[in-house]
């Protein structure tokens, strides 16, 4: 009798546990991690509308006996296939009622999903930035009253959570500890011409005229509690005419005073192909009310640019915390989170960067047949680049003023500078 007992007791703890333990750490797929998701919007669980708050149970009263006064029993059965589903779910729910939207492509938050319960995936979540903004930049050497080397260039940034569908993102940097993540594409044309632009022909020993337009899809993650950024973008474009460089630069000195059409853009670096992957890590290292040092390292590596650098960017006014958001926020969600709504402060920035490949001075990567070039020999190995500037925000809308300083790019040249003007708007 006790052998049938003690199998029947062993099967139903065995059947328990394997409903109940700990899930395997496996990889979801992408398809079933959606599903999921919309599931906890509908207020479903295993596709069937949630009951009593049992999640991912099903439960069957057994019919009342007449010989037993007792009251009908309610036997409460594990389904062991459907339960890690309802737990995911749940966490979801569970997440999404605080407010909290997670960013299913970081691999610490589909662990946290698929094996922890409760409260405590709240302490370690990466969740995803409802902020939507715009940001313009624009350089020029004009307000240096210079026309040459780095010339003019033009940057926007749009950032929206949507963008997260993005599917570069599974490329861009992970990040392993509780922040924020920011999804954003980029638009970018950036000019270069000799010393002068009055001249035709080539002009040897000079700098070539180059141009590159890129569209680039960035991620941008704030863990302001360890006061760090981690930012990583993958840039796809071209260099050369396709850029529309030369057309840009004659159509800026047609309408603006006392300017030459530029000569030699019919000898510019050759088209070719933009694939650059980029990264930059910044470490609050002073952190006051009205003053901050961040340091920062970055890198770059592909068909326009290779190099690495190292700097520090020091903030000093009223500001907020610059791992708190991206420099601008709607002014509703900055009172609500008793944060500045007016700012205004000082910068001044420091880099010096390891040079080993610049395709605006050496020519494309893939296609050599560029006809005026500098060789890789007369390349400055390290460059420094520094800028004093200031920022001023009130709400949802600033403004960025800030003077550059570089020093000379090859052989025999001189240091550069050139002005820049950001405008950012909270959407």
């Amino acid at each position: 009798m006790r052998l049938p007992v003690i199998t029947v007791l062993l099967v139903f703890l065995l059947s328990c546990t394997s409903g109940g333990g700990k899930v395997k750490n496996k990889v979801i797929p992408p398809a079933r991690l959606k599903a999921i998701v919309e599931g906890t919007r509908k207020g479903e669980y295993n596709g069937e509308p949630a009951k009593g708050g049992k999640q991912g149970l099903s439960g069957i009263s057994l019919p009342k006996h007449k010989k037993h006064r007792s009251k009908p029993v309610r036997v409460v059965i594990i389904t062991p296939t459907k339960r890690p589903d309802s737990i995911r779910q749940c966490n979801l729910a569970m997440l999404r009622a605080k407010g909290v939207e997670l960013d299913l492509s970081e691999p610490l938050n589909r662990d946290l999903v698929l094996h922890q319960s409760g409260d405590t995936i709240f302490s370690s979540v990466i969740s995803l930035s409802p902020d939507r903004l715009l940001k313009i930049g624009f350089d020029n050497d004009i307000f240096d009253y210079t026309d040459q080397f780095y010339t003019n260039g033009i940057r926007f940034d749009f950032v929206a959570p949507a963008i997260s569908d993005n599917p570069v993102k599974h490329i861009l940097l992970p990040y392993w500890s509780k922040a924020k993540n920011y999804y954003g594409l980029s638009l970018v044309q950036n000019l270069y011409t000799p010393s002068t632009t009055k001249k035709a022909g080539i002009l040897y020993g000079d700098r070539p005229y180059s141009a590159y337009l890129y569209i680039g899809s960035f991620k941008v993650t704030n863990d302001e509690t360890h006061h760090f950024r981690q930012t990583s973008e993958l840039d796809l474009g071209v260099i050369g005419p396709p850029s529309l460089g030369g057309k840009v630069q004659d159509l800026f000195h047609k309408y603006v005073p006392y300017n030459n059409e530029p000569l030699g853009w019919e000898n510019q670096i050759c088209t070719d192909a933009v694939i650059d992957y980029s990264f930059a890590l910044e470490k609050g290292v002073v952190n006051s009310e009205h003053l901050q040092l961040i340091l920062a390292g970055t890198g770059m590596l592909g068909t326009l640019y290779t190099n690495f650098g190292g700097g520090f960017n020091l903030r000093m006014g009223w500001f907020n915390d610059y791992f708190s958001d991206l420099g601008i926020r709607k002014k509703r969600i900055l009172k609500a989170g008793g944060a500045r709504v007016t700012q205004y402060y000082f910068t001044l920035k420091g880099m010096a960067r390891i040079v080993a490949y610049d395709a605006t001075l050496e020519g494309g990567m893939i296609n050599t047949n560029s006809e005026y070039t500098i060789p890789a020999s007369a390349i400055s190995n390290i460059i420094t680049q520094s800028s004093l500037g200031f920022t001023m925000t009130f709400g949802g809308v600033g403004i960025e003023l800030e003077q550059n300083l570089l020093s000379p790019e090859f052989s025999h040249r001189w240091w550069h500078a050139w002005g820049h003007i950001g405008l950012f708007f909270a959407l």
